[in-house]
């Protein structure tokens, strides 16, 4: 099963909410925003991300939720003495009146603040749920893919039939034609026979494309065999596809058979299509 580099995968866990999206990228690019108590786990979870990804820009978002980001609580110890101190002073000072809750918690002292902290386990459980769902998405995204890169590499085989079709007999015509025509040049000169024959060979061997055409069809064999693979065969099919465009220039840059350059633009066309979508291609 191929798998896309295009998804979006998410969990929450003990209010740690954990979001990865995934888009093309030649290498395996990741970027995470994350709230200062992460810092202490994010080598780990990269590593964890690494171990089920090979390419692709991936963002990742931790976030905490309002009620569990921070932790309060009440400095009884401080509140005390505060409490303790004013009655005195009131009863010094025959003062009237009751010692106002409010007041006394409006001193910074009073209260404690500390940012909550996500166990361990809840964190490294998000991330697997997450990077899972991510995963998924992927594998979706890939049969997708599949599915369309292999009705490309369908036509571009109907497209090299067209052209062994056309250039049936070619080369033997294109010899025989070449020998003929060296004969006629050469009519009152002293050359033999052996000689044109070699140099017929020689200039039907720079305008012959067969073997541009047996190396077409290996090609599209090693990608169909690489499609087999289920991963990190991206950056294998982008080389080949590289190779089948240049052995089609190679053709129509060899031959001025009309037909069979008519057939090449077409398949440089389901080329290009294939290429735009192997590059989502893990």
């Amino acid at each position: 099963m191929i798998e896309s580099m295009t998804g979006y995968g998410a969990s929450e866990r003990n209010g740690l909410k954990v979001e990865m999206r995934s888009v093309n990228h030649r290498f395996l690019d990741l970027n995470i925003k994350a709230p200062p108590f992460f810092l202490k786990y994010e080598i780990g979870i990269r590593n964890l991300i690494k171990e089920s990804f090979h390419r692709g820009h991936i963002d990742v978002y931790v976030t905490v939720t309002p009620e569990n980001t921070y932790k309060v609580s009440v400095n009884k110890e401080f509140v005390k003495g505060l409490v303790g101190a004013l009655k005195e002073v009131r009863d010094e000072c025959q003062l009237s009146g009751e010692i106002d809750f409010s007041a006394v918690l409006s001193f910074k002292e009073a209260v404690i603040t500390e940012m909550a902290e996500t166990p361990e386990e809840a964190v490294i459980e998000a991330f697997n749920e997450a990077i899972e769902r991510l995963k998924a998405m992927r594998q979706k995204e890939g049969n997708e893919l599949l599915s369309e890169i292999t009705k490309h590499l369908d036509s571009i085989e109907a497209s090299l039939g067209q052209i062994k079709d056309i250039t049936s007999g070619a080369t033997e015509r294109l010899f025989n034609k070449t020998k003929n025509k060296l004969r006629e040049l050469v009519d009152s000169m002293p050359i033999d026979d052996a000689r044109i024959l070699q140099e017929a060979a020689l200039l039907t061997e720079k305008y012959d494309i067969a073997e541009e055409i047996q190396r077409l069809g290996s090609h599209l064999k090693q990608l169909r065999q690489n499609l087999m693979n289920n991963d990190k065969i991206g950056r294998k099919l982008d080389f080949l596809l590289q190779e089948l465009n240049r052995e089609v220039n190679t053709i129509t840059s060899k031959t001025d058979l009309y037909a069979v350059n008519a057939v090449a633009v077409d398949l440089k066309s389901e080329i290009e299509k294939l290429r735009e979508q192997v590059q989502n291609i893990q």
